[in-house]
């Protein structure tokens, strides 16, 4: 009875797994950290006898993708890349995946000497993660959380835990509603989440989440909600600056919202600056964000009220718009407001190890995306642009690891003229659209055929390790993630390490015995506190090493450094124009493996614009009419069907991103639904964290009269 993770997404929750006769079941582990099977999980042992999968290495011979052998194939990569190497320039490879093989990955592209490891993150948790890093030293969505089953309110901004599923969390939020927990949803769309457990549903207009939220910041300071003995102790709140061009004086005040004149020039603390940021949008609440001053009221009475045992929930898909790292960091400032940091109840960092695969980085060269967007954690986008242009520098040499980048990103018309045009090795279990342009597919085993190094649990506020064990031996002549990296790792003369060795380095990493882990699945390797220890113990890994509402490092780098609403002029404009927003249906990932499994292809086979059902009727559509959508940022038309609901604004449309899928290597996803993507610009981006606006699209939708 191996202990395994679920990989049907990047969550890798704890399962078990068992053979009966020819036949691989899951169930979940429930004595892991991070139990659970949803939908997919449950799916997964489909995979195996998939007719689709990738049964061996492939190699192109002319505009075919052809069976070959590990050796012809892997020698075929090392060709590639020894001359990038010998050349002095390995930062010329770029390598992305989707959250799975990321520490591998990591170490490969380290010792092989490219900083180009860039994954997904543009089109997801970008914004929120920079704004953790710059206003709480934190980092992306698993590094902290709120810890729901304790809270006794929590906001969520454009986040369905209902569909964008971790069924643990979902457990948490459970527990927590049995004991009172109450729930506000910000989202255009009535979501899953808004519409079973949310107490108030705010329809917010896309795009305005930073003017909605300094609103609140504004409405809480005026009436005195905020914990002035943290924000003094533990925060730069009473940082003085200069007014005129918001350097700091290095000095603080005890009174947070000082306002005064130091040689010669007017003078405010951080606090006072992001008043006045409030003060510049409340007046224009309604205009502005489509929400009312009770809204505002209601959010900030309740996590007043409930402190410090309340939090705004620290969100995962928050690529939305041009200011949506403000959005974030004002987030995390209301959280800091109330006292919620690392307390009981309120938003808590995460106890959980690290581990390190190499020890010594052959990087030299710039990081491709930061040339552009210095603190961005992600811009993939940028990729696409050196492999057309050559600039910065060019990319000459793509690795694409477990996600389908035609199902992924934006501006799909761009995305194909890349992949068109570079070398492209992918490794995958499954056949996608990005399969047909590769140079050489390495197939990859599946989840039951492998083995997996030892790894801290993500999802788990206190620190935890567990391993993955292969269920069967492969079927096919396929092999592991860890086993082709390290195997070019030997050919390319970089080390001559072993999975053996990295087990080792891990389990001494984090100082835990191996028999116990492999007797018991998972083990406990942190014994501290799980409450109260960041700031309160132990500094933020901010420079000042404290909370900042203003940011020292967004001044470095000539950005605006405290939350301000940027004004936009992108809206609709005529009855029959929308706001396009997407997200995430429970049944599917971004990536190749589900939406080619047919028992859940059945249960969600394509994606309809929802749209709103006042809207409808002024424009003659009806239920399951088609329509085409035609995008005014990119250009690109598409037809598909309608579903008509209350549950969403009139101005906005919504759909699932991920369908419209056209390999046919892939029979069961093959024509099903729409690519949102061809619809979605590359251009309009965020500029602090480079991720993509995708609120920020507008399209016209007409009815198909037969």
């Amino acid at each position: 009875m191996p202990f395994a993770r679920c990989y049907m997404c990047k969550n890798m929750c704890g399962i078990i797994t068992t053979v009966e006769g020819k036949t691989v079941r899951v169930s979940p582990n429930k004595n892991h950290p991070q139990p659970g099977i949803c939908g997919r999980g449950a799916a997964g042992p489909y995979l195996l006898n998939h007719p689709d999968r990738l049964k061996s290495p492939l190699i192109r011979k002319g505009d075919k993708l052809v069976p070959t052998d590990w050796d012809t194939a892997l020698n075929e990569v090392v060709k590639v890349l020894k001359e990038l190497r010998d050349e002095g320039h390995p930062e010329y490879l770029a390598i992305t995946f989707h959250d799975y093989g990321k520490e591998i990955l990591e170490r490969f592209a380290n010792l092989y000497g490219t900083p180009n490891l860039i994954g997904h993150e543009s089109v997801c948790h970008g914004p929120r993660t920079v704004a953790a890093q710059l206003v709480l030293g934190a980092e992306g969505p698993r590094s902290i959380d709120p810890d729901y089953p304790n809270s006794k309110f929590v906001v969520f901004i454009g986040r369905n835990p209902l569909e964008g599923i971790v069924p643990d969390i979902v457990r948490r939020i459970d527990e927590g509603r049995k004991k009172g927990l109450k729930i506000a949803v910000i989202d255009p769309r009535k979501s899953a989440i808004a519409q079973r457990y949310a107490d108030r549903w705010i329809p917010i207009k896309p795009g305005s989440d930073t003017a909605f939220l300094l609103s609140v910041i504004y409405y809480m300071i005026r009436k005195g909600m905020y914990d002035e003995d943290f924000l003094r102790k533990y925060s730069n709140a009473g940082l003085i600056i200069y007014e005129d061009d918001l350097t700091p004086t290095g000095e603080y005040s005890d009174n947070l919202l000082y306002e005064g004149v130091k040689d010669g020039r007017k003078v405010a603390t951080a606090f006072k600056l992001l008043e006045k940021e409030g003060e510049k949008v409340y007046p224009r609440l309604k205009d502005v964000t489509g929400a009312t001053y009770d809204d505002v009221e209601y959010i900030a009475e309740n996590l007043w009220e409930n402190r410090p045992s309340a939090a705004i929930d620290d969100g995962w898909h928050t690529s939305f718009s041009i200011d949506s790292t403000y959005t974030w960091m004002s987030a995390f400032i209301i959280n800091a407001m109330i006292a919620n940091i690392d307390r009981k109840g309120g938003l808590v960092f995460a106890k959980k190890p690290k581990v390190k695969l190499y020890d010594v980085s052959n990087v030299k060269a710039k990081k491709i995306d930061k040339i552009r967007y210095p603190l961005t954690y992600a811009a993939f986008q940028e990729v696409y642009r050196a492999i057309l242009t050559g600039n910065p520098y060019p990319i000459k040499v793509l690795f694409v690891v477990g996600t389908n980048l035609d199902g992924r990103d934006p501006n799909s018309e761009l995305v194909r003229r890349a992949l068109e045009k570079v070398y492209l090795v992918v490794v995958d279990v499954m056949p996608s659209e990005v399969t047909e342009y590769a140079e050489v597919v390495l197939a990859e085993s599946t989840y039951f055929e492998r083995d997996e190094l030892p790894l801290p649990v993500g999802w788990s506020l206190d620190g935890w390790i567990d391993i993955h064990q292969k269920t069967i031996e492969p079927i096919y002549d396929t092999r592991s993630l860890t086993w082709i990296m390290l195997e070019l790792e030997h050919r390319l003369g970089l080390s001559n390490e072993t999975f053996e060795d990295l087990k080792k380095r891990v389990l001494s990493q984090l100082k835990v015995d191996e028999k116990e882990l492999y007797e018991k699945g998972c083990v406990k390797v942190y014994q501290g506190d799980i409450y109260e220890v960041y700031p309160y113990k132990e500094r933020l890994n901010t420079p000042s090493g404290k909370i900042e509402i203003y940011s020292e490092t967004l001044k470095k780098y000539g950005y605006y450094p405290i939350p301000t609403y940027i004004e936009k002029n992108i809206a609709p404009r005529d009855i029959d124009e929308f706001y396009l927003v997407s997200g995430h249906t429970l049944y599917h990932t971004q990536d190749s493996i589900t939406f080619d499994i047919p028992t859940l292809i059945r249960i969600q086979p394509d994606n309809p614009v929802m749209i709103n059902s006042k809207r409808a009727q002024a424009l003659g559509i009806k239920d399951n009419d088609e329509v085409e959508v035609i995008s005014l940022t990119t250009g690109a038309k598409v037809k598909c069907k309608v579903k008509v609901t209350d549950a969403i604004r009139e101005d906005t449309v919504f759909t699932y991103f991920g369908f419209g899928r056209h390999a046919k290597g892939e029979r069961f996803a093959y024509g099903h639904g729409f690519d949102v993507n061809s619809l979605i610009s590359d251009q309009i981006t965020d500029p602090i964290s480079g991720s993509i606006a995708q609120s920020l699209n507008i399209v016209k939708i007409r009815k198909i009269v037969m």
